[in-house]
């Protein structure tokens, strides 16, 4: 009992358990009476072939080949117990799990193949043989008939992982035949039926709860579009996807949901932005006794590049221009009029969080770099106009999330966390503290394919504080933006 608490205790993970798929499979230890010699060797070939197959996604249990092999002697025995199966599948999130084990008999073996549920009770299969050799092809091959019998038997050929209106994501196994704009059904489970003596698994009950297509295909996981409902019920994360014959007969509703045209791709490499904007700008200085304020209008553009190092990391650079013109708004300034340019240049760099695993769904930024931000004010000694720059390492966050087929909603916030003020006209003398932030919501409108319609409104601010007679100077702008962004 001791070392059964203690296998469970190197074995579980710190991840949240959840219902996992028996399309993600795993392969135990393959255990024999002759101290490895054969199951060593299957393991090795069996472990080839399922890497290769499209019925499940293999995951390899080799983090906890060293736990296993501290038990040798006994493995087969723990391997049987429900609460080791369980805490390999909870560290795995995997739904089938084999578990092989060979006897040695006086002329041959006894082979036994026993696929596993998460919760290390269920049995959905269960095969034994007696063979007349130990040959390791033999025996692996029968295995590998055992488990294509297997998958013709698994209910479901995915698991619905992620919701997000009527989009759904769900998992599928590496090069599982699965075509763009196959029909589907979605079921749930809403009983079993066990066998009264071998106690396996040998019937699922279940209920349809609607039906759709799929529209997008990406690694282990694939994109659908619910389009009827049959039950007056919220489809769940755990919900099993059926795929249909591309021919299928479908009712009316069914049939021109069909007929829509196939949702537009993500490039692969990254993306392209560039928007024009106006923009309502201060100038704001301050001494002990009074303050000057001029303001105006602006003009520029805001062109972005984002490359995508991997699946879920980015790079991007970013550059911002803008001049136009300020006038009195406040105080008594030298000058009533002014000529304003503003410049601000990002590099960064962070990582693309896809809450559903797709990216179609809700995506979640979180990044950092170097941002510099440059004004220029026509120059007034005595009103502390001139040109500043405020820059240092910046962080941000960015949600980008669907609102339908065709529009997205983004937010973006970024700050400098310790900005340093560089004076180029020596008007203020080093600062007492600085601060820069940057706000914008804004929405997207699929054009075409790779290409989205941008609009958003953007609020900025940066300002420094001093110990001279000029104690303070802020710039401030209100910019409405629309542009394009090509996904290439």
């Amino acid at each position: 009992m001791k070392n059964i608490i203690f296998i469970l205790a190197l074995l579980i993970s710190f991840s949240a358990w959840s219902q996992a798929s028996m399309r993600r499979c795993t392969l135990l230890p393959v255990t024999d009476s002759v101290g490895g010699a054969i199951g060593f060797k299957v393991f090795e070939e069996l472990e080839s072939d399922l890497r290769r197959s499209s019925w499940c996604t293999y995951i390899s249990n080799s983090s906890m080949m060293g736990v296993f092999s501290r038990y040798k002697e006994n493995l087969p025995k723990y391997l049987k117990e429900p609460d080791v199966v369980k805490a390999v599948s909870s560290k795995l999130q995997v739904g089938s799990i084999l578990r092989i084990n060979i006897v040695s008999e006086l002329k041959g073996i006894e082979l036994q193949l026993e696929i596993v549920g998460e919760n290390g009770i269920d049995l959905y299969f269960s095969e034994k043989i007696v063979l007349d050799s130990d040959d390791t092809e033999l025996i692996s091959q029968s295995v590998k008939n055992w488990l294509d019998v297997y998958a013709k038997q698994i209910p479901y050929d995915g698991k619905v992982t992620g919701i997000l209106g009527e989009q759904i994501t769900f998992d599928v196994g590496k090069g599982y035949p699965i075509k763009i704009g196959q029909p589907f059904t979605i079921k749930r489970l809403t009983g079993t039926r066990k066998h009264p003596l071998l106690k396996k698994i040998v019937d699922f009950d279940s209920e349809v709860m609607a039906q759709g297509e799929i529209f997008n295909i990406s690694d282990n996981q694939a994109l659908g579009m619910v389009k009827v409902y049959k039950k007056d019920k919220n489809l769940k994360v755990g919900d099993w996807l059926k795929l249909e014959a591309p021919n299928i007969n479908t009712d009316i509703a069914m049939r021109d949901a069909l007929e829509k045209p196939e949702a537009p791709k993500p490039g692969t490499l990254g993306l392209l932005s560039f928007a024009l904007f106006g923009s309502q700008s201060s100038t704001s200085t301050a001494t002990v006794t009074d303050s000057q304020r001029m303001s105006g209008l602006m003009m520029g553009f805001d062109l972005r590049g984002e490359l995508w190092l991997t699946r879920n990391y980015f790079a991007a650079l970013e550059l911002v221009s803008g001049i136009g013109s300020q006038k009195k708004s406040s105080g008594n300034p030298e000058n009533k009029t002014a000529n304003v340019n503003s410049n601000s240049f990002k590099v960064t760099g962070g990582y693309k969080y896809l809450p559903i695993g797709f990216f179609y769904g809700p995506q979640i930024d979180i990044y950092g770099g170097y941002a510099s931000h440059t004004f220029d004010v026509d120059y007034s000694a005595q009103d502390g106009f001139g040109k500043n720059q405020i820059s240092g390492l910046v962080l941000g966050t960015n949600v980008n999330v669907p609102i339908s087929r065709d529009y997205r909603f983004f937010a973006n916030a970024e700050f400098i966390p310790f900005p340093t003020f560089k004076d180029s006209d020596d008007l203020f003398g080093t600062a007492k503290s600085v601060s820069s932030m940057e706000l914008e919501v804004g929405g997207k409108y699929q054009y075409i394919t790779n290409i989205t319609l941008d609009g958003s409104i953007e609020v900025t601010s940066q300002k420094a504080k001093f110990k001279g007679t000029i104690n303070e100077v802020s710039y401030k702008s209100t910019r409405i933006k629309f542009g394009a962004t090509f996904n290439f």
